[in-house]
């Protein structure tokens, strides 16, 4: 037991103490001055160690990692994109960027874990007026070629398959010219 709680267990016995007294006839005869005081002293230092005792401060987050806001949610290549993007049917769609599939897929299987949720998506369509997703879309770059991040494509591109979810992919140094796009997207919405 820690020192200072072992203090106010005691200072909350002498107020106790000093209550119980106060409430003795013979010492309110004894002594009818200090009756009221002594009763409002003990009261008052019993509630406040129980107080002190009782009491649970919130415990700081104890973070084992440096974090950092970014400066920017999407580099030039991607952002110029989303521009493109938002300007197929902007009175019927939403584009979001950087949606984690758990935003738009829901695993129905009784398995605990989503963690293959956890991957981001760079775009997806919406339905302006529901939100309802509609479709993603992946911008890749020569990252791409690497065998873990074809690993992780292979494996968006089957959740996406099995859960009907349209998925299309662009790739940075093809044609993303906005007519290509346009109709890429829209055959794909319309699926």
């Amino acid at each position: 037991m820690k020192i200072g709680k072992a203090i106010y267990i005691i200072f909350f016995a002498v107020g106790m103490t000093m209550f119980a007294f106060s409430l003795i006839p013979d010492f309110r005869e004894y002594s009818p001055d200090y009756f009221w005081v002594m009763t409002l002293v003990g009261v008052a230092l019993a509630i406040f160690c129980l107080f002190v005792l009782l009491y649970k401060p919130k415990e700081k987050i104890r973070l084992n990692a440096r974090y950092e806001r970014k400066g920017v949610m999407l580099s030039r290549p991607e952002y110029n994109f989303l521009l493109t993007l938002r300007r197929i049917n902007p009175e019927k769609y939403e584009v979001v960027p950087q949606v984690a599939l758990f935003s738009v897929i829901e695993k129905k299987t009784n398995t605990s874990y989503r963690n293959e949720l956890f991957r981001v998506c760079d775009y997806c369509f919406v339905d302006r007026d529901t939100f309802e997703p509609l479709l993603l879309v992946e911008l890749n770059d020569r990252s791409h070629l690497r065998a873990d991040r074809q690993q992780r494509d292979e494996k968006v591109a089957a959740i996406c398959e099995a859960a009907h979810m349209p998925l299309v992919t662009f790739w940075l140094d093809g044609d993303i010219g906005y007519e290509t796009v346009k109709r890429v997207v829209r055959k794909a919405i319309l699926k």
